[in-house]
């Protein structure tokens, strides 16, 4: 009996390119865990016009080719980190090592303090932080594992962190060994392409993608449902071949488990600043798109290089129907802000902040009885132009909160 491909045994692995479309000849591969894939390989063929007596086409002839395609997954903590540094064109920024401070000798909590009794320095500086930036806290108290933001108003000192008042501690007396646990990335215009290799391990087929770029992002948390992501890429070729072209060794999977917008004892949904009250969000989408283009020349198939576009941030929510807010934000033009987050039951994850948001659709309808009223809320997301610290002025911030990633 023949063996035929089974998309049950189907790996991923990627790979960071030194030179735009090439495959690298040295670095480990990383695998991928992925719900489905959409990889492609495409060359635009055009058939000779030319005229004959025939009637026959002469010639077909190859013009263009590209690669693109997409990688759709559940979220899990530490596993997508270098996709969300690519797609932003920036590098996470990490505090203390690998995202966690060392133990600081003893911390004080008021509900809108934390107090170190001895001044924080060098990569553990609590100075380094950013106003509005999110963290988690290891500490033997009732603090533990609590998610925290930094004041947005008043900025850390190497002693002294504010809370937001939305974020207030539990009051504790010195402890020692407190650990903040925080890694803060947003949007920049370095690129990074990939060589992503799909191998169909069960009939040895590996096609490698190469020159793919980061493109798309698309995060989806719902009531009821797992966490959800997709990359979307675009890049220049494609390769076959009977054994992998990857180099190295493969790096395993993070083994941290898949999020849902329940899991978790911490939970930040925001708009305007404040956690929401007085109603009730069943679920939230975000998309970040760098609007890539393909940058196409003469004596080259397919793609010479990929160029940056605007970004543009969008999503939208679906909020029970309590009151009419949002509707007079939307009309009158207001901006807003929505911060959201996706943890697992041990606390690790992920907190997206867009500082500026623009509500570009309101619509509720009672189509029908026994049915609960739903506002479908369409947003555009800005850049926060007005924040006093210049560094600030982003569309948008993902904070790393949890374990250490190496």
């Amino acid at each position: 009996m023949p063996t035929l491909a089974s998309s049950s045994l189907v790996q991923v692995r990627y790979i960071a390119e030194s030179t735009f479309g090439v495959i690298p000849v040295a670095g480990n591969p990383k695998e991928l865990r992925i719900t489905g894939e959409s990889l492609d390989f495409t060359i635009t063929k055009e058939q000779s016009k030319e005229i004959n007596s025939t009637r026959t086409v002469s010639s077909v002839t190859a013009t263009t080719a590209a690669a693109a395609g997409g990688i759709n997954a559940e979220l899990s903590y530490a596993e997508y980190d270098p996709l969300f540094a690519a797609i932003l064109q920036d590098a996470w920024v990490e505090f203390g090592t690998d995202g966690v401070s060392g133990a600081a000798s003893s911390v004080a909590a008021t509900a809108t303090t934390l107090t170190a009794a001895v001044a924080t320095a060098g990569a553990d500086s609590w100075a380094t932080l950013k106003k509005g930036q999110w963290f988690r806290l290891d500490h033997a108290t009732t603090n533990a594992g609590k998610l925290f933001r930094v004041s947005t108003s008043v900025a850390p000192t190497t002693t002294v962190i504010t809370l937001d008042t939305n974020t207030p501690a539990s009051v504790v007396a010195d402890t020692a060994g407190a650990k903040i646990q925080t890694s803060r990335l947003t949007h920049g215009t370095t690129q990074t392409s990939y060589t992503i290799e799909r191998a169909a391990t069960d009939i040895s087929q590996f096609l490698a993608y190469t020159g793919m770029t980061p493109s798309k992002l698309t995060v989806n948390v719902a009531s009821g449902s797992l966490t959800t992501l997709s990359f979307d890429f675009m890049g220049k070729d494609a390769v076959r071949d009977n054994t992998t072209q990857l180099p190295g060794s493969p790096v395993a999977s993070q083994t941290y488990e898949v999020q849902s917008g329940v899991s978790g004892s911490s939970c930040a949904l925001w708009e305007g600043g404040a956690p929401i009250t007085g109603t009730f969000v069943k679920s939230i989408s975000l998309s970040y798109d760098n609007a890539l283009r393909s940058q196409e020349a003469i004596c080259t198939l397919g793609a010479v290089s990929i160029g940056s576009g605007t970004i543009n941030i969008s999503g939208s929510l679906s909020v029970y129907f309590a009151d009419g807010a949002l509707f007079d934000k939307f009309k009158a033009n207001t901006n807003s802000s929505i911060i959201f987050s996706s943890l697992d039951t041990a606390g690790n994850g992920y907190v997206f902040t867009l500082p500026a948001i623009n509500i570009s659709s309101w619509k509720v309808t009672a189509g029908s009885k026994d049915q609960d009223m739903m506002v479908d809320l369409q947003f555009i997301g800005l850049r926060d132009a007005s924040n006093a610290d210049a560094t600030l002025r982003k569309a948008m911030f993902i904070d790393r909160v949890g374990a250490a990633v190496v």
